[in-house]
């Protein structure tokens, strides 16, 4: 594998000096890949578990994380939640043809990106870190831009984009800052597609959404995995569970409208 030339993309990918962290415990694998990847204009850190990573210096700005859901004896989900609550770079999953569709699922609801199964051939891996990469850039970039632009106080329509905070119940999310505050103003963590998910449902309240509108509203994983929309409403449900002190469960909040879509049936308020 390591005699395959760098394709046309190459170079654009060291130009923005991308990063990949390949953690699996198969040393063959994992050095074959790690080459391939490399020749292709990456920088490749390698590790077989997380104890590999005590020393290691990551830019998460500009870093894919790919990790084997089988570890040896270790986790491979809990080694995901670990780096999840470390950072929002992009996680793309590699399970095995035995691994449970539960445990993929499982895994995309913690916070992951996407999966692979193995087998697999390097070039599709490498399309899709270059997908998740200029998405994770892009949305670095738009961060960066709100953050450092300045609010012009005679700009109504300015004012009310950096600064606007929709209240639904009891609940609070600060679109600036990006924060959520349940019904005890204790702060729920969101996932840049958490996040995405709810503003879209927050902008249109009591109206159907349908699973094509979402997808576009959101850009959830376009078209790498159909089921990715599903997915990010439960775990998004089982935020508004975990906050909930007035009887109303996330599927209350969030109503599967069958034939439809999804509605929020909160009314918000800015």
């Amino acid at each position: 594998m390591s005699n395959v030339a760098p394709d046309s993309m190459a170079l654009h990918d060291a130009a923005r000096a991308r990063s990949v962290l390949l953690i699996d415990d198969d040393h063959e694998f994992r050095s074959a890949i790690g080459n391939y990847l490399a020749l292709n204009g990456l920088r490749v850190i390698l590790a077989s578990g997380p104890e590999d990573l005590r020393d290691v210096e990551v830019d998460w700005t500009h870093c894919v994380i790919v990790l084997d859901l089988q570890l040896g004896g270790i986790d491979g989900i809990d080694v995901m939640r670990s780096l999840r609550e470390a950072t929002d770079a992009p996680i793309i999953l590699m399970t095995g043809h035995r691994i449970s569709e539960l445990d993929r699922v499982i895994g995309l609801e913690l916070g992951a990106d996407d999966y692979l199964v193995k087998p697999f051939g390097p070039r599709e891996l490498l399309a899709r870190i270059r997908v998740l990469g200029r998405r994770h850039d892009e949305l670095c970039s738009i961060r960066e831009a709100q953050a450092n632009r300045p609010i012009s106080e005679n700009d109504e329509t300015d004012s009310l984009t950096m600064k606007r905070v929709y209240r639904f119940g009891e609940w609070e999310l600060d679109r600036r800052s990006r924060v959520l505050k349940d019904p005890s103003a204790r702060v729920v963590k969101l996932t840049k597609g958490d996040f995405a998910l709810l503003v879209a449902f927050l902008d249109a309240p009591g109206r159907p959404l349908t699973r094509e509108y979402l997808l576009n509203a959101t850009r959830i994983h376009e078209d790498v995995y159909d089921r990715s929309v599903d997915v990010q409403i439960l775990r998004l449900r089982r935020r508004f569970d975990k906050g909930s002190v007035d009887g109303l469960s996330g599927r209350d909040i969030i109503r599967t409208d069958r034939g439809a879509g999804y509605v929020f049936t909160l009314d918000v308020t800015f």
